[in-house]
This record gives C-alpha cells, structure tokens and sequence, in this order.
C-alpha cells in the first residue's frame, strides 16, 4: 500500500444554515476538531475558499483566498478522512476500550447518519449535552439535504456543531 503524503493543509467542507464554504485550514500544529473545539478563539481561518448555496452545491458563487468563519455559525464540517475528524486525544489511541454507535441526526437543513465513537464509560447523552467539546466527530457519516434528498454530502468524518443538533437517535443494537 503507498504511504500517503502528510501535509499541514486539509481540505473540508464547511456548513452554514445557507452555506457550503469549501477551503484548506491549516493543521500543521492543531488537528481541526481541536481547533473547533478550541474556545479561546470565536474564528477560524480558512484559505482557498469557494462558497456555494446548500440548495445548489454544483454553483459556485464566490472564491476566495483566505476567509475567516465565526465556529458558532458552522453547523457541520465534512472531511475525507476519518482521523482527520478526530481530536489529537482519540488519534493515538486511548486506555478505555471504545465502541460505535449509529446515529442520526438533524441539524438546520441537513439529516446525518453516522458512528459515534463512545468510551466504555460514557453514554450518548453524556456526550451530546456535557463537557466542553462543542464539535462531536460522527465517522462514516453522510449529509442530506432535508429539502433536497438527491443533495449529500458523505466523508471519512462529520464534525457536528452541539448547539446546531435539533434531535438526534440512536439506532437500537439487535
């Protein structure tokens, strides 16, 4: 298998209610759910960013090269990758034994479906309405439109905005 080139720009795709905003952020020192979750800033700073209506994702209607979006108005961030949605504290591993959960979840115009990723220790509640993380990472996720149901988006990961979160279910485990 080829080793893939590290590189301290990801690519993602981030959701406003309206908005698609496509740009690199840069991750050289901060993986981004680190940065989302990062309180001590209200911005993030994006580079080489297209932004595009939700309802019409195909059409541009706006480039840029260096955008500033404020993360309380980012309701889902999409990226290829599933350790590229994960905090630095989850890539390395971690002493408790973890499991998934399949999720759905509806967010301001969007449907999600995914894997949660617990700890043996926590339950769903716990993690969606506690603690200070404000983005929580859904693995293998996909987006659709709840207007327009031929519209979705899927990734590796979905960083999902708390605050954005209208209702969320668990799938039940046989």
């Amino acid at each position: 298998m080829p080793e893939q080139l590290r590189t301290s720009w990801l690519v993602a795709d981030f959701f406003t209610r309206g908005y698609r905003i496509s740009g690199r952020v840069d991750v050289r020192r901060r993986k981004l759910a680190d940065q989302l979750n990062d309180h001590t800033t209200a911005f993030l700073l994006l580079e080489d960013t297209y932004v595009s209506n939700i309802e019409r994702p195909a059409d541009i209607t706006a480039s840029h090269t260096s955008s500033v979006l404020r993360k309380d108005n980012i309701t889902a961030v999409v990226v290829a990758r599933q350790e590229d949605g994960l905090p630095r504290e989850y890539t390395y591993g971690s002493y408790f034994s973890t499991y998934l959960r399949k999720v759905f979840i509806i967010v301001p115009s969007f449907e999600i479906e995914g894997y949660l990723r617990l700890s043996g220790k926590l339950d769903l509640r716990t993690v969606l309405t506690t603690g200070t993380d404000t983005f929580v990472s859904i693995l293998d996720g996909q987006m659709r439109s709840s207007l327009h149901s031929d519209v979705t988006f899927t990734g590796g990961a979905i960083l999902v905005n708390k605050d954005h979160i209208g209702a969320f279910w668990v799938e039940e485990e046989a």
